[in-house]
């Protein structure tokens, strides 16, 4: 008897059939379709995550697993490749042999030889083509604008408001106060002490308002002093050497935002700019990636269009009442990252729908009459007498609005350079680094006590109860956090007889 001829099936074949049992086809009839064994069929759902992974790096043609030799060699160079030519600058094989030597002069690997063979097979494991570059450079004009709002409507029909988002990120001086705001307005923010004094917030709502996504707040440290003892953060952290949008931590966080949508049965469309970071990135089965044309999403962009000012002018103001309450309780004011996603979430719940609809109106996605006038700030501005008080330099008039526009226009994805793409590769940094500057002591967190906490629900119970105008469901929020006080546990805070034994 003949024996059978056994199949092989490329990556991109695999990830069809992927595709296929995650639809829910039944196997016996995904098998007969492609001809696949019942071990073949177990063995892809198997690995499926590591078949999506690498279809995503674009080695879809790969029948077998290849082994690499310098594994952190040539993944520093793809990611130098992708930023090269986000640049429109031409590339050649010697000219990635070049590169190659002087990744592995940094790595320290010795052994390597950027032979012809080599870069062969680098291309072929990665999928490098070289192509020649066409075109004029990155200009754009108001014509492209004007091109671009007729034809929006076109990649809008197939998709409900509701499901259509836009994300952005923006820089953030979040120890910034208002006496500061000069020694801060205008500084650079690669190197140096302020760089430390910065955060990049990315925000992404719908075209509705109806849905605002968490907040992810990226920094320079990864574990910075004040998350000791924390066990829920208000907001997603991330970290890297300069506290930007990097391609890696957006598309961790589009496979978040793509699971969640998965999960609510629903597909979405999302809009965002054509930075670096937003570039090159995998294809997605619930989230459509749109990039706005380059150099339009001060006109384009709907977050750009007032959602952030708005953002940042809550925030600013709650640094303000931060100031003040620590004058008032004669504590220290400074602000660390903690305190910044405290703020942050604050600050992003205060966006109402209105202001979002308005911003995605002005950006051209909305053809109807306005939805209503533009959110009111004047509650979230402090008053002339809270203001005077944290700003008494008279020599420098500096207004509320200087305060909020005091980071405008910081970077927030740009060009790495090679250390900084071999540290993100290998995601070694040294954290002692970007630890942000705090107290010379770190000073000791207290834990509210289980009855603390009711107890001042209880009071937050009274005050209403003599309120007038009050909806009654506010009582039923009440209880809600009763229940979740209730039901939460914390961990006992250690002091340090702790760890002696008793006698």
């Amino acid at each position: 008897m003949s024996k059978s001829k056994l199949k092989s099936f490329s990556l991109s074949e695999k990830l069809k059939i992927i595709k296929e049992i995650e639809s829910g086809k039944k196997r016996s009839v995904i098998e007969s379709e492609f001809s696949l064994s019942t071990a073949t069929f177990y063995r892809i759902l198997k690995e499926k995550d590591s078949i999506k992974s690498q279809c995503f790096e674009g080695r879809g043609n790969m029948k077998r697993k290849r082994l690499v030799e310098f594994h952190d060699l040539e993944n520093c160079l793809v990611e130098w490749i992708k930023q090269t030519l986000d640049k429109n600058i031409p590339l050649d094989g010697p000219l990635l042999k070049g590169k190659a030597l002087d990744f592995a002069k940094k790595l320290g690997v010795q052994e390597f030889r950027a032979s012809n063979g080599w870069l062969d097979n680098f291309k072929k494991r990665h999928s490098v083509v070289f192509k020649k570059i066409v075109g004029e450079s990155k200009s754009v004009d108001q014509n492209v604008c004007d091109h671009w709002i007729e034809y929006l409507p076109t990649l809008l029909k197939e998709y409900n408001p509701d499901n259509i988002y836009n994300a952005d990120e923006t820089g953030l001086f979040f120890k910034c106060l208002p006496d500061k705001t000069f020694t801060f307005k205008g500084q650079d923010c690669k190197g140096g002490k302020q760089s430390k004094d910065r955060l990049t917030v990315l925000h992404c709502a719908n075209m509705t308002g109806t849905k605002k996504l968490p907040l992810l707040l990226i920094g320079k440290s990864k574990k910075p002093r004040c998350f000791k003892g924390v066990n829920t953060l208000p907001v997603e952290y991330q970290s890297n050497r300069k506290a930007w949008m990097t391609r890696q931590i957006f598309t961790e966080w589009l496979q978040k935002v793509d699971k969640k949508m998965k999960n609510e049965k629903t597909k979405i469309l999302l809009f965002v700019d054509n930075c670096t970071a937003h570039t090159n990135l995998p294809e997605f089965n619930n989230v459509k990636l749109v990039l706005l044309p380059a150099n339009t999403t001060s006109q384009l962009q709907p977050l750009d269009q007032g959602i952030i000012h708005a953002f940042k002018r809550h925030y600013r103001t709650q640094v303000v009442k931060h100031a003040l309450k620590c004058i008032e309780e004669n504590s220290n004011q400074d602000i660390n990252v903690l305190h910044a996603m405290r703020f942050a979430r604050k600050a992003w719940f205060a966006i109402t729908d209105v202001t979002i609809k308005n911003c995605f109106k002005k950006a051209g996605f909305w053809n109807e009459e306005g939805y209503g006038p533009e959110e009111s700030l004047v509650e979230t501005v402090p008053s002339n007498e809270e203001w005077n008080t944290l700003v008494a330099d008279e020599t420098n008039v500096i207004t509320f609005e200087d305060f909020v526009r005091v980071d405008d226009n910081m970077p927030i994805a740009e060009e790495l350079t090679d250390d900084d793409i071999i540290a993100n590769c290998n995601n070694n940094f040294d954290d002692d680094d970007c630890e942000e500057v705090e107290n010379s002591t770190i000073a000791e967190v207290s834990i509210p006590k289980q009855q603390e906490v009711l107890s001042a629900l209880e009071t937050i119970h009274r005050f209403f109860e003599f309120s007038t105008n009050i909806n009654e469901s506010v009582f039923d929020k009440i209880y809600e956090l009763e229940h979740h006080v209730k039901n939460c546990t914390t961990k006992k805070q250690t002091v340090i007889t702790d760890f002696f034994p008793k006698a």
